[in-house]
């Protein structure tokens, strides 16, 4: 699909930071506290408000795609008295939302997830099309409701019913370009999304087809992004054929990832180098890495310095706090400010302090959507949101002369940076069923290892004191000094920082030929990178 240089230029915008913001969730938990619909529109900006703030993008998401903030002739209104009353007024709260955003020289998208929820105040809300057309829909065994479905979009049906509430969307407002946001949701069945490849392909084709004569229409370009997979085997696994949509031009920009904070940038900037695509790797703080939620400004700058380093063009922040006084913000508004300061550029994360980390599989949902690393199995409905490639937690052999191996990656030259150096440390976190019936005196000290989304909070199982001399630790096949005890944790401190390469480096444990029938397990793995 031909694109004008005047729309590659567009694509070509400084973007550090994008801002995927669920508008809807700022109407459920805030938006009473406001006398008027424009003290809350300003409210929404506080974050961008702030003296240095890199976001340079805002992605509006006004719902999970079945209902909406406004009069449409497609979708039910939410049911919350805000909106009721907007509309009553005659209030145009998403067009006000998006001037306040074009005022302050930011662009804004309208991010639609592609098979969001049916979510009413918390509560199941019925979706007519979805009553009147049951054909339409799959099922999942965790829906609670007989009309609860999935669109599926196999169908030329759903095809046409989803778009006609883009079109809808567009029509109405100048937004500057679309999210696809495929990581909310399934779009093909289980074990049908790759065979139904094409479907969705010409989907996207129809989409982009539709945004390029608007903005024939509109004298200015209209961008289109899709949210995808971290991975391409994991794009291929929901269906998505991203190869495809970046040979024939039908997007601009993939967001990349959802609760991962390692990324595998280098597979997808294969496909786009070359080309205007440009990746936006997404840090979501609610859908969160297992083990890692809400974790500290020092995770999210590793992550960031890694993404970088592997050709992100910027980040997107997701489910961030945007104000210090919405409900938790007291918790978690102090690192998201310091995010949104910092992490939008390689130039602001340069010797700060970071902690770069090896991966969990799942967690988020109880198990009930994505299972849990404590209890893993291989999930079948889709790869996004998963984690379903991350080592961790790893068994450690009982066999001496076998290395649990893990790929650590570190975007510091942190041999090049020694001298500013004030700690360079590994920490190790371990689990041990063998010594699970021993006293509580011969064991280290139990630590929560993840909370979000698990049924009950996962704990270690802690080992027996004095297996730390047991174990054995290389980094590049380089034998570090043995482990201390902190805690819970195993810490080598003082690790020369001419073991490490900038990127991959291969860690190794193992531990001292044992009898014990159960393997021990690494729970966690990280390399704190402290800055004087």
């Amino acid at each position: 699909m031909p694109l004008s240089d005047e729309h590659i230029a567009a694509v070509e915008r400084q973007r550090r930071i994008v801002v995927n913001f669920d508008a809807s969730y700022a109407v459920l938990v805030r938006g009473e506290n406001y006398g008027d619909a424009d003290a809350f529109v300003d409210s929404l900006f506080t974050f961008y408000d702030i003296n240095g703030a890199q976001a340079d993008s805002i992605w509006w998401n006004w719902s999970e795609g079945n209902q909406a903030p406004y009069e449409s002739e497609l979708l039910p209104l939410f049911k919350h008295p805000l909106y009721e009353r907007w509309i009553k007024e005659g209030t145009d709260i998403v067009g006000k939302v998006l001037e306040a955003t074009q005022k302050r020289g930011l662009e804004g998208f309208y991010s639609h997830r592609m098979n969001g929820s049916d979510n009413d105040l918390g509560d199941f809300a019925v979706i007519p099309m979805k009553v009147e057309h049951p054909e339409w829909q799959f099922h999942l065994p965790w829906a609670e409701h007989e009309h609860n479905g999935m669109w599926n979009f196999a169908l030329p049906e759903v095809h046409d019913y989803v778009f006609g509430g883009l079109k809808e969307v567009f029509d109405r407002w100048p937004f500057d370009g679309l999210e696809l946001d495929f990581a909310r949701g399934i779009v093909f069945q289980s074990g049908e999304g790759w065979i139904n490849r094409e479907k969705m392909t010409g989907f996207v084709r129809r989409v982009r087809a539709y945004m390029q004569e608007l903005a024939a229409e509109r004298g200015r370009p209209m961008m289109l992004a899709a949210r995808i997979p971290d991975t391409i085997v994991g794009c291929h696994f929901d269906g998505l054929d991203v190869e495809t949509w970046v040979r024939e031009q039908l997007v601009d920009m993939f967001v990349v990832g959802v609760r991962a904070l390692v990324g595998h940038l280098p597979e997808l900037r294969r496909i786009t180098d070359g080309t205007h695509v440009k990746l936006y790797p997404a840090v979501d703080d609610h859908h969160a890495s297992d083990g890692y939620v809400h974790c500290g400004i020092e995770i999210f700058r590793g992550a960031a310095a890694n993404w970088f380093r592997q050709g992100a063009d910027g980040m997107q922040a997701f489910n961030f706090m945007y104000a210090p006084g919405e409900p938790f913000a007291g918790e978690w508004w102090p690192t998201h400010r310091q995010f949104y300061l910092e992490c939008g550029t390689p130039k602001t994360l340069a010797r700060k302090d970071k902690t770069f980390i090896v991966e969990r599989r799942g967690g988020g949902h109880g198990g009930a959507i994505i299972p849990n690393a404590e209890d893993w199995y291989t999930p079948r409905y889709y790869y996004n949101n998963t984690n379903m490639l991350a080592p961790l937690p790893a068994p450690i052999d009982n066999n001496g002369k076998v290395d649990a191996l893990l790929s650590l990656e570190v975007a510091d030259d942190v041999q090049a940076d020694a001298d500013t150096l004030e700690s360079l440390a590994l920490w190790l976190l371990l689990s041990d069923p063998a010594a699970e019936g021993l006293p509580e005196s011969e064991r280290f000290e139990q630590v929560m290892v993840a909370y979000v989304g698990h049924a009950a909070p996962v704990h270690t199982i802690p080992p027996a004191r004095g297996i730390e001399k047991a174990v054995t630790v290389r980094i590049n096949n380089i034998p570090l000094t043995p482990p201390e005890v902190d805690g819970a944790w195993l810490v080598i401190r003082d690790v020369p920082p001419q073991v490490f390469a900038v990127g991959s480096n291969l860690v190794g444990v193992c531990i001292e030929t044992r009898t014990a029938d159960a393997s021990m397990q690494i729970e966690k793995l990280e390399l704190r990178v402290r800055y004087r």
